[in-house]
């Protein structure tokens, strides 16, 4: 009784979860974040659902090599599982870790709309440093973004308008347009910082997903100073997928990305 209402809820969560990761696909939005988890799910759900993983293991079952396929595809999905476990567990470490009192605000760019708007993350970024400034009047920012394929101003610039607007003193605020990564994002307002004599801790302001693999570049470039995150909201109908993003991104820097 008890593991078939633990499949059932297993079934409901995958499927719910696959809306989830589908979700963005109706709006442009697909990457291996939302890819990888939505043939997660639909795994999930073939392996709960008991009719259906019947009908699958006896199809793959019957000669050894389907068999062998059949163990290494479980055994695939499995290592998935228990990397997305370490990797949230990491990834909710690095968005916890507070700034130290008069950080410096790095504030990550994001995309601009050909209307000179900002996205939905560029918009989050923006409001979180708008209140970071405020919370800490003494602090100073550097916007951090260059201009790319369809932008008609650079990210930097655009936050920088901003912030103007909702009343942020523009001599609180460096702009970095030349970056087109977040290695460089964070390289580049490294030189700003030195160069204007800023406090060299940093607040990180970013998605709370993208602090931890923040963080490590950071730790990579060889930044001085503590690094903290200050975490952007993040829209419901992203974070799933840009979450599960990061399982992909960290390990790529810590193994395989040279900085």
């Amino acid at each position: 009784m008890l593991l078939t209402v633990i499949r059932v809820l297993l079934c409901a969560a995958s499927a719910a979860g696959l809306c989830f990761f589908i979700w963005p696909m109706s709006v442009n939005v697909i990457n291996i974040g939302n890819i990888a988890a939505a043939v997660f799910c639909v795994w999930l759900f073939v392996m709960c659902c008991k009719p259906l993983h019947q009908f699958f293991k006896g199809l793959f079952c019957r000669f050894a090599l389907t068999r062998a396929l059949y163990y290494l595809i479980n055994g695939c999905f499995i290592a998935f599982a228990v990397m997305g476990v370490a990797m949230s567990a990491l990834m909710i470490y690095g968005m916890n870790q507070a700034p130290v009192r008069g950080s410096t605000a790095v504030v990550l760019g994001a995309q601009v709309l050909p209307s000179g708007n900002p996205s939905t993350i560029l918009r989050g970024r923006i409001e979180a440093a708008e209140k970071y400034l405020t919370e800490n009047p003494e602090a100073k920012a550097v916007l951090s973004g260059g201009q790319g394929i369809g932008e008609p101003m650079s990210e930097a610039q655009c936050m920088y308008n901003n912030l103007v607007e909702k009343g942020i003193a523009p001599e609180r605020l460096h702009i970095e347009d030349k970056s087109t990564n977040t290695a460089e994002n964070l390289k580049f307002s490294d030189k700003i910082i030195r160069q204007e004599g800023l406090s060299p801790d940093l607040a990180l302001i970013t998605d709370g997903f993208h602090q931890e693999r923040a963080r490590i570049i950071a730790n990579q470039l060889g930044l001085k100073g503590q690094i903290g995150a200050y975490n952007a909201a993040t829209d419901i109908k992203y974070a799933p997928t840009y979450f599960v993003r990061e399982w992909f991104g960290i390990p790529y820097q810590l193994v395989l990305k040279h900085t």
